[in-house]
């Protein structure tokens, strides 16, 4: 799961289709990374995440929610989200500072 939400982060770093000479025009080579990255955000631990962000956003409206009401797999993966959102904030003042 934290290599999922480490790569959705840094989806940009992940494919240059004008520097690939397997990628058709305006389109991804077969083995593209961005493949793969899309294939795992529609799985089963992609669904998970997206429904852990969906989560985040509530509260972060102001959506009254216990922690009895969260699921422990969506807890663990909010966690991870916040976790790796942390360290790409870092690594990218760290590029731009």
């Amino acid at each position: 799961m934290r290599y999922l939400v480490y790569w959705s982060l840094r989806r940009d770093q992940l494919c240059d289709p004008g520097l690939c000479p397997d990628a058709p025009e305006g389109g991804r080579c077969d083995h593209c990374p961005l493949n793969r990255l899309d294939a795992a955000q529609n799985s089963e631990v992609g669904q998970l995440l997206r429904r852990a962000l969906d989560l985040r956003a509530a509260l972060k409206l102001g959506v009254k929610l216990s922690l009895d009401e969260i699921a422990a797999d969506e807890f663990h993966a909010m966690l991870t989200i916040e976790e790796e959102q942390a360290r790409w904030e870092e690594e990218r003042l760290k590029r731009n500072g």
